[in-house]
């Protein structure tokens, strides 16, 4: 458990309500790019790629896979006229076949999360990403809970073994994270670019947590985003994540990039991308392996630029 007190809680309460003050001057549109992570995404990947496993007994080459898909749309809510705040839901799904007898899916990984945001004054001022003429800049807060099982209900472990049951083992966990994030806009018909950066903490949960993951998987990540849209064919992920947990379990690091190019851009809404991802494999039991790889594939991606409108102010009498 986290316990604050009651002087730094004071401090968290005034930052939280300084930031505060909704930005009321403008409106902006298509939101998402402002306030989804890069795991939203929906994608499909060829094969595993290339690269490897590294394990407790060794290095070992990555499962035979036909394809890994991430199964994302994005459900967005506005809570107000101004798309100041407002919800999401994503009924996500990670799902990996194999290139074995039958092409089996197993255990695929349930990671449906609900998220609301609300838009706070930007703290920056203008003062950051200023090296192109920026139309504005965006900060908000969001807040998600989120879910992670695998569907299973067997032992964690193979009976009498200190072995991972990876056949039918149980995983399931809970968590909650609150972000912080900021973009910087230039919409304009010349040079368009998008900039976002986006800080997390997410702290799981010992509700309906399988108990075999206390020192197998973390408590605590501290996750680093950014985003970058140059023009309406290319973008950039670059996600770094820390994870600490029991004194038993070991702190790890993951390192995510993406590099995604819209090549039809008048005829489709995905891109075609290359990603590299270095850290704990994402995929619910096979957390313990060390994934090591590169792989290419298409990713539903629209490389849609927020947009902002700004709202004329209503004179009052006096005026």
């Amino acid at each position: 458990m986290i316990f604050f007190s009651q002087r730094t809680l004071s401090i968290l309460i005034w930052v939280f309500f300084s930031l505060s003050n909704f930005a009321q001057t403008s409106q902006v549109t298509n939101i998402d790019e402002a306030v989804l992570s890069t795991t939203d995404r929906t994608y499909v990947s060829f094969s595993q790629g290339i690269g490897n496993y590294k394990t407790s007994t060794g290095v070992k080459p990555l499962k035979p896979l036909i394809f890994e898909g991430q199964i994302s749309p994005d459900f967005l809510i506005s809570l107000s006229k101004k798309t100041t705040s407002g919800l999401a839901f994503f009924p996500k799904i990670v799902i990996r076949m194999y290139n074995e007898t039958s092409v089996p899916v197993k255990t695929p990984s349930y990671m449906p999360s609900i998220l609301f945001y609300h838009r706070i004054k930007s703290p920056f001022n203008r003062k950051i990403f200023n090296f192109f003429k920026t139309e504005d800049q965006l900060a908000f807060l969001t807040y998600r809970v989120s879910h992670h099982s695998n569907g299973q209900n067997g032992g964690y472990y193979i009976p009498n073994t200190d072995s991972i049951n990876f056949v039918n083992g149980n995983f399931s966990t809970n968590a909650l994270e609150i972000a912080f994030s900021w973009s910087s806009i230039d919409s304009g018909s010349i040079g368009k670019a998008f900039v976002n950066g986006r800080i997390a903490y997410e702290r799981q949960l010992d509700f309906e947590r399988e108990i075999s993951l206390k020192d197998n998987y973390y408590y605590n990540k501290i996750t680093l985003e950014s985003h970058i849209i140059y023009s309406q064919k290319i973008k950039s992920y670059i996600t770094y994540a820390y994870m600490w947990g029991t004194r038993k379990f070991s702190s790890r690091h993951a390192l995510d990039l993406y590099l995604s190019i819209k090549p039809f851009q008048k005829i489709t809404d995905f891109s075609v991308f290359i990603r590299g991802y270095f850290g704990p494999d994402y995929y619910n039991l096979y957390y313990t392996y060390q994934l090591r790889n590169f792989t290419v594939g298409i990713i539903a991606d629209p490389l849609s630029i927020p947009t902002v409108k700004k709202l004329r102010r209503k004179r009052t009498k006096k005026e």
